[in-house]
Formats: structure tokens, sequence, C-alpha cells
């Protein structure tokens, strides 16, 4: 479709020109004339059928005073519902004011508005304490904070930590050991210097080793440690023996909720610190029992689209869309639990907020549409431009069913792929309504 970029008073200009031109041409014009027609006059006064009532094959077919079919006629066409507009008024870069769009068949989409909670998705929201009791020795972030995954949040002095370690360490020395004498064991029993009951001894020896090193690893990946981590423990034998045990970021996340204080006495399961991933939310929202059908049906057929607003922020939506859809009805009230994901840029929403959600539900069947600016009206009757030929078109009653994000879904009037002038469409209206202020032939 066409833009207009140019300045005020060119488009003024071509405003004045359009209806000017139109007046000013006249029957002067050179047609050639058309043998007048009895199946439809052009006449106008009490009694005569409006344009907006007749068929486009009548209207083509009429013709005027001047001998010519009416909707050629510079003067007269606007006794049936015609204008004339040359492609230079769809050509912004001529200064043109006016744009096409094709009429198409598209979803019928139907709002629904409900109330809802926003949410933290609880997917990406975690209480985060201590794998093992211990004192609370170092506080590394403060609320609000934007944490990195792996990032050391806090630390707590544990001794059951401290023993975890020790164990690992004496489990890496004792397979090294088991390891070490089976070997030695089996040069032994290949030379047969000793029995092959001291080599099976030997191999029993350094199994269970290395299940015990297993089992101690295992304890310290429960703990929150990582392979590197766990790698350094094994030469901790001759240091100093920390206990202190990091709790990480599990994602990467905001810190929203913080009840940590040095020196406290921290236990696993306890609810110190609340990290969130806040770059999507949840709102959660219910729908009554006889719009449930709809909406998993159209959410089966891809996305249901949805526009949240909060009264924090009067005047902005944020784009969310159907995640589920509960597979229980509240008794009560009829109605079925379902879950928005929303986008939360900036982390403007908040748990907690109160919300409004308009969700965009589209039905398999199909209607037609057409841009919301290209639907005019007069004495309460809905109208838009159709192109008849070349640069004619002509006004055709719709009847409006719907309208939804700057679409208008309508019936009767038009067909699949007509063109329909959207915007600038007014200033053919005022043209073609001369005949309310007495211009035409009879002047």
């Amino acid at each position: 479709m066409n833009r207009t970029t140019k300045n005020p008073s060119w488009n003024a200009l071509l405003v004045v020109s359009l209806v000017a031109n139109l007046v000013a041409t006249g029957c002067a014009r050179t047609q050639a004339p058309v043998p007048p027609t009895t199946e439809v006059s052009g006449e106008t006064g009490e009694g005569a059928l409006s344009d907006l009532d007749r068929s486009v094959a009548a209207l083509t077919a009429a013709t005027c005073e001047h001998g010519v079919r009416t909707f050629t006629c510079d003067e007269c066409r606007y006794e049936v519902g015609v204008v004339k507009a040359e492609d230079a008024l769809f050509d912004p870069k001529k200064g043109g004011t006016l744009e096409l769009a094709k009429v198409s068949t598209r979803p019928l989409v139907e709002s629904r508005d409900l109330t809802g909670e926003v949410r933290l998705n609880e997917e990406r929201a975690v209480f985060l304490g201590p794998r093992a009791p211990g004192v609370v020795q170092a506080i590394r972030v403060d609320l609000g904070a934007h944490v990195r995954a792996g990032q050391v949040l806090f630390e707590v002095e544990s001794p059951d930590y401290r023993q975890a370690k020790a164990d690992f360490a004496r489990a890496t020395a004792a397979l090294g050991l088991a390891e070490a004498t089976a070997a030695r064991e089996g040069e032994l029993f290949a030379r047969r210097i000793c029995p092959q009951k001291d080599l099976l001894e030997a191999e029993a020896a350094r199994d269970g080793a290395r299940a015990d090193l297993r089992a101690a690893k295992g304890r310290l990946l429960g703990l929150g440690l990582g392979d590197a981590e766990i790698d350094a423990v094994a030469a901790w034998a001759g240091s100093s023996g920390s206990g202190l045990l990091p709790v990480r970021a599990p994602f990467a996340g905001t810190v929203l909720e913080r009840s940590l204080s040095l020196g406290a006495q921290a236990l696993p399961g306890d609810r110190l610190l609340l990290l969130a991933d806040t770059s999507k939310v949840w709102v959660l929202t219910t729908i009554r029992e006889r719009e449930v059908a709809a909406v998993l049906e159209a959410k089966a057929r891809g996305p249901v689209e949805a526009d949240v607003t909060v009264p924090a922020y009067p005047g902005r939506s944020f784009r969310g869309w159907v995640d589920h859809v509960g597979g229980t009805l509240d008794e009560t009230t009829r109605t079925a639990k379902a879950r928005v994901v929303v986008e939360n840029p900036g982390n403007l929403l908040r748990s907690g907020m109160f919300a409004k959600v308009r969700l965009r539900v589209a039905s398999a069947e199909g209607a037609l549409a057409v841009p919301s600016e290209a639907v005019l009206e007069d004495e309460g009757r809905s109208f838009v431009f159709v192109r008849l030929e070349g640069p004619y078109f002509v006004r055709r009653p719709v009847v409006v069913e719907h309208s939804e994000g700057g679409l208008v879904e309508v019936a009767g009037g038009v067909k699949d792929g007509d063109e329909v002038v959207s915007r600038g469409a007014f200033l053919l209206k005022s043209d073609v309504l001369r005949s309310k202020m007495g211009a035409g032939c009879a002047d």
C-alpha cells in the first residue's frame, strides 16, 4: 500500500484539485455517445433508489442526459456513486494522499475480556538455601541484583561440608593405594610369586575403593559443587580444610527477596533468598465455561494471543499468549483456570499486580476484512469505495460484523481480492455526495 510523505500544503492542493477537477471538467470532456438504456436511468429525486441499493451492472449500464454512460460523465457520475481517482493520487512520490487495500479472507477474531493476577514464572523462580546445615559467613548479593548462572550468592560454614570434602580426599587416596596394590599383585601372580587369591583380594579392594570414591563425589555434587571444584578437593588433605559452602544461582535472574543475616544458622529447606527470571511472567486468569471450547480449539490451531494491561501503567499493553488451560472447572464459579505467558520488558510487571487480559481468539472460519479507515457512513449505512475499472471507484454497501486491530470484518458489497480505497477514502465521499448539495447536470 502507498504511504504519503509530502508537505501539508501540497496535500491540501491535491484535495482541492480532486474536487475542482471533477466539477470544472464537466461534460465538456469529449466522450463517445452511448445509446440511452431503459434498464436503469440516472434520474434522481424523490422515490429514486440510492446507488447503494442498485447492482453494479445497473449502475454501469445507466446513461445520463449527455448521452454517455453515467459513471464516465465528469458531471453526473456521482448520481451512481462513482468517483474518479487517477493513479497519481495513489503515488506518494507525486504527493498522492490516497491508499489502496485488498479485500482478503481472514480468520474470525473475537476478543475475550478477562481479569487476572500477575505471578512469577514458577518454572524460573526458586527459593534458595544451603544444602547442608551451617552458619552464614558471607552474603554476596543484595535485593534487586541481577546475577548470572553459577554466581555465588552467599556462603555458609558447614561441618557437614567439611566432612564430605575429607571423605572425598580419603577416598581418592584409598583408590590410588588400591590400584597400585592390585597392579603389583597382578605382576607377582604373572610371575607365579603370589597365589591367585592375593590378586583377587587386591582387585576387590580396588573396586571397593572406586565405589567409595563415586559415593564421596556424589555427596559433593549433591551439595552444589561442580566438577572443577571437586577435582580441587582431591588435593585438600594438606590444606586448611575450610568448610565454607557456596550457594550458587542455578540460572540468571534477579534477587527479589532476601532473609539472610551474617552469623545466622541456616538449614536445608530454609527460604533465604528468592531468585527469579522476570523476563517473562505469568498472568493467571479464568475462562468462563461457555468459552472454554473456543479457546481450546483456537489454541490447537496456533498461539492464542493476549494483550495484558495493569493499572500501574495506564495506556500500555504487554504482549502474551495462552500457555495452559486447566483441565477442571471450578464447581462454584463454573470457570477454568488459564495461564498467560507475558513478555516483561524492563521488569515492569511485578508479582501480585491486578491485570486485565484481552484474548484474541481466532475461529476456523474466515471472513472478509478491510482496513477500518476504508469503511465510511452515509445516513446510517456503511459503505466502501471499490475499484470499478481503471480510475473509477464505486460505492458499495457493507455490513460491519466485527472490528479488531485496525481491521473490520464486513459482509456484502465486496469479494475476496477486490481493491478498496483505505486511507483518504473520506475525500472521495465528499465528492460523491455532491448530489446532496445540489450539484450535477441540473446546475
